[in-house]
């Protein structure tokens, strides 16, 4: 799953490069990190934690200090209907679906045009 999630980012029309990799992990149990400059000057952090029983992840994208957009999973805001799912955008936070590297570009994709 790492490999992938890098190839796709490498082969998106919409990223620029990759800036760095921090990858520590044995067999199912794994953390990943990877910031990738987009083609429009944002980044985008992708992290990801993952073991055979849970799947932690963050995409957070910025432009220099200021958040964009941030899609994670961690479980608080225990009240929102897509519980722990949800995206950080502005000053709100909002019901979001489970996110992969994959739907996350997709969506920025259709931010940036």
């Amino acid at each position: 799953m790492p490999l992938s999630i890098l190839n796709k980012l490498k082969s998106s029309n919409i990223v620029k490069e990759i800036v760095s990799i921090n990858f520590d992990g044995v067999g199912d149990n794994y953390r990943l990190k990877i910031r990738a400059r987009l083609k429009n000057n944002w980044s985008i952090d992708v992290f990801e934690h993952k073991t055979p029983d849970i799947r932690r992840y963050s995409f957070h994208v910025f432009e220099n200090d200021k958040m964009i957009v941030r899609w994670d999973n961690a479980p608080h805001f225990s009240d929102m209907k897509t519980f722990p799912y949800h995206k950080h955008y502005k000053s709100k936070v909002l019901e979001s679906r489970e996110m992969t590297i994959e739907t996350v570009l997709d969506e920025l994709s259709n931010m940036l045009t």
